[in-house]
């Protein structure tokens, strides 16, 4: 028996629905959206209440391209939660992925295209392993916390003798020191803010919205979208002459991934898998494909996170990979609205969410606070979305109860 998504019932339905429905989050992700936001906007008067340097265009131009490594791991667990599962593994294998694509590019004169394909290649070998073990039904948090030691391990055999490759000054540092010119920025971000508006348009159009119903759900979110679109390249383009190429690149994944969860089969799939796995296999649907999907997902953002992070740090090493990068990624995408228990969430949970851990980061840098502080701010900030997830979750649950 097979689904397809436009004659699914009704729940599957709710879970595909198009991408101008989905602003900020899917089915309840909307609810979750709002503390974020509310949060991010506190942080931020806080801190430019302590130092007016905190927003200047310089200062959220570093805030943006901190994040982004964190952004892009993160957006790839976002893939994995949505099925009910959980990776603790994802940002050791950036660490090995980035190295690997380092010493073949670097030390063995490997053109860089190939150099990325070959470690790409060795992440998405490793995520299907795992995933394939998973499926086995060994519970994923033992697999990927066994995985993490292992990637520890073969980070160090990657690594030359002296447990570093250097790449500045190369082809692989210019992917963190490109920018892409004020006026090609303007244009990609007026296509994508097209494509979104049509989007959305369309959306509403398809859901039988009619005269000012339809005016409204597609006015708000075109003019939401064309804000911050906007105003985010207007002010990374003042510095340096450009918007950040990893900026570009983590603006593509999210758009790619909003689109592929919202307006396909696939994410019709990948919700149900997660709000109801013995329901979506009576169903018809491929439920083990659609876990190791998510893990593959996952293994391409990991690469593209550790090369990126490489290409900005100007080299790799024994510790890549390590430090707070996977517990933050991980807070991230919940802290952004993505539930732990599966099903529900946003592939835009990665971006706030990376937002607020980010900004919180940034500003206790800025201030000079003592690295305790961090630490402090972003565990209650995790505990409370986790609350406020198992809040919502439970509100849900009672509502569909007869």
């Amino acid at each position: 028996m097979s689904i397809d998504s436009r004659t699914a019932a009704p729940a599957l339905v709710d879970k595909a629905a198009p991408l101008g429905s989905r602003v900020l989050g899917a089915f309840e992700g909307r609810l979750r959206s709002v503390p974020v936001l509310v949060v991010l906007a506190v942080i931020w008067f806080f801190f430019y209440t302590q130092n007016s340097a905190y927003l200047s265009s310089r200062n959220i131009t570093n805030l943006a391209l901190q994040i982004v490594t964190t952004a892009i791991l993160a957006l790839g667990i976002v893939f994995v939660l949505l099925v009910g599962e959980i990776d603790l593994s994802s940002a050791a294998l950036s660490g090995v992925s980035a190295t690997i694509a380092a010493n073949m590019a670097v030390n063995h004169g490997w053109n860089l295209w190939l150099a990325l394909l070959l470690a790409l290649a060795v992440a998405c070998a490793a995520m299907l392993v795992q995933s394939a073990i998973v499926v086995f039904g060994v519970p994923s948090l033992v697999v990927t916390l066994g995985g993490m030691v292992v990637f520890q391990g073969l980070l160090l055999k990657v690594l030359p003798s002296t447990f570093t490759v250097n790449v500045g000054g190369t082809t692989y540092a210019k992917i963190a020191s490109t920018h892409i010119s004020s006026v090609a920025a303007f244009i990609l971000g007026f296509a994508g803010w097209a494509w979104f508006s049509y989007a959305t348009w369309n959306s509403r159009r398809q859901n039988g919205g009619t005269g000012l119903n339809q005016l409204g759900g597609v006015v708000a979110p075109v003019a939401a979208c064309g804000i911050a679109t906007f105003g985010v390249i207007a002010v990374l383009s003042r510095n340096d002459g450009g918007l950040p190429l990893p900026v570009l690149i983590l603006a593509i994944l999210l758009a790619g991934a909003s689109y592929l969860t919202t307006q396909t089969r696939y994410g019709v799939h990948l919700y149900a898998v997660g709000g109801d796995r013995q329901a979506a296999e009576r169903a018809g649907i491929p439920v083990s494909r659609m876990v190791v999907y998510s893990f593959l997902v996952l293994g391409i953002c990991a690469t593209i996170a550790g090369v990126c992070d490489a290409a900005r740090l100007l080299g790799v090493s024994n510790s890549s990979g390590g430090g707070p990068l996977m517990l933050n990624a991980i807070a991230a995408a919940v802290v952004g609205g993505t539930s732990l228990f599966g099903g529900r969430g946003s592939v835009w949970a990665a971006l706030l969410g990376s937002l607020v851990i980010g900004s919180i980061n940034n500003g206790v840098q800025l201030l000079g606070y003592a690295p305790a502080v961090q630490d402090f701010a972003t565990g209650g900030v995790l505990v409370i979305a986790v609350a406020i997830d198992v809040v919502i979750t439970r509100g849900s649950l009672r509502r569909k109860r007869p």
